[in-house]
């Protein structure tokens, strides 16, 4: 069996840039133990009445130490743990189980003006049908182009597409929806895998304080000896955000190479942005920085 273990290595949004043509930016937020331990964290659902399977998932894996789910791929993003209930849970998962199923692509026309009469109502298909559809109807109104608007992908297991009038064979060409009728095309049948996956849940941390003291003891570093140009880039970061408009700028290079050197520090990272914790003149900051630019010269 395969196991994976979620860590943190995805990010949550950064901050954004002012312009799309900014070559990097910075922003440091002072932060208390609380707030540092809402940066790294997600919050897990707690609603008993949850409909979304995933976030069902999410708080039966954190309850109950371990919870299954099926999906075409692993249905949790990596990233940060969760909060819940005032813990801090990573989860982990191992595929259990598989099985095959039938999947094909969708689409429909919203503005057609010939209509085949081969046509059938949405109340009239099965249920497994109108659930393919589910993501195309109602019609949305400002999905209006010349042929066909909006598709889908669905899935039908064998016992479903032996019910089914779309698949394997497409036995009507148009749908009724609330009176109207719209031409439906489905292509693209092939074999798709489900795969059950067991999610099983870890304690990073059994209160805030604690997971602070984690978060510190793991990613805190100290940032100093910063020249004046690249001190007043960190005080723009700390009162909103600092945007470097083009590589040229060296203050800004100064300070990301500062934070580029603890890169094994990151509390999460990718190829052009990370989040750090850093101290700063006594102070202790959440330090988001995009670099999208700079990258290719590191």
């Amino acid at each position: 069996m395969r196991r994976h273990v979620i860590v943190l290595a995805a990010l949550l949004p950064l901050v954004l840039l002012a312009g799309c043509s900014a070559a990097g930016s910075i922003s440091m937020d002072p932060v208390s133990n609380a707030e540092l331990v809402d940066h790294a964290s997600r919050d897990a659902p707690t609603d008993e009445a949850e409909p979304d399977p995933e976030a069902r998932m999410i708080r039966d894996a954190i309850r109950n130490g371990s919870a299954t789910i099926e999906d075409r791929h692993e249905p949790v993003e990596a990233g940060l743990p969760f909060a819940y209930r005032g813990s801090y849970y990573d989860l982990s998962w191992t595929i259990v189980g598989e099985r095959e199923a039938t999947g094909v692509d969708i689409e429909v026309d919203y503005n057609a003006s010939n209509v085949s009469a081969n046509r059938i109502a949405y109340d009239d298909l099965p249920e497994s049908d109108q659930r393919a559809l589910d993501m195309l109807f109602p019609p949305g109104d400002n999905r209006r182009t010349e042929g066909y608007d909006l598709g889908t992908d669905g899935t039908y297991t064998d016992a479903e597409a032996n019910r089914s009038v779309l698949v394997p064979t497409q036995e009507y060409d148009a749908v009724v929806y609330e009176g109207d009728a719209y031409p439906i095309r489905v292509s693209n049948t092939h074999d798709v895998t489900f795969n059950t996956y067991r999610y099983t849940s870890t304690v990073v941390a059994d209160d805030a304080d604690a997971y602070a003291r984690q978060l510190k003891d793991e990613h805190l570093f100290t940032l100093d000896g910063l020249n004046e140009s690249e001190r007043a880039v960190v005080s723009e970061a700390i009162n909103g955000s600092y945007y470097a408009e083009d590589t040229d700028d060296t203050a800004f290079r100064g300070v990301l190479e500062r934070f580029r050197a603890h890169d094994d520090d990151a509390v999460q990272r990718e190829e052009t942005r990370g989040s750090w914790i850093v101290r700063y003149d006594d102070t202790v900051y959440w330090a988001d920085l995009s670099y999208v630019q700079f990258d290719d010269e590191h």
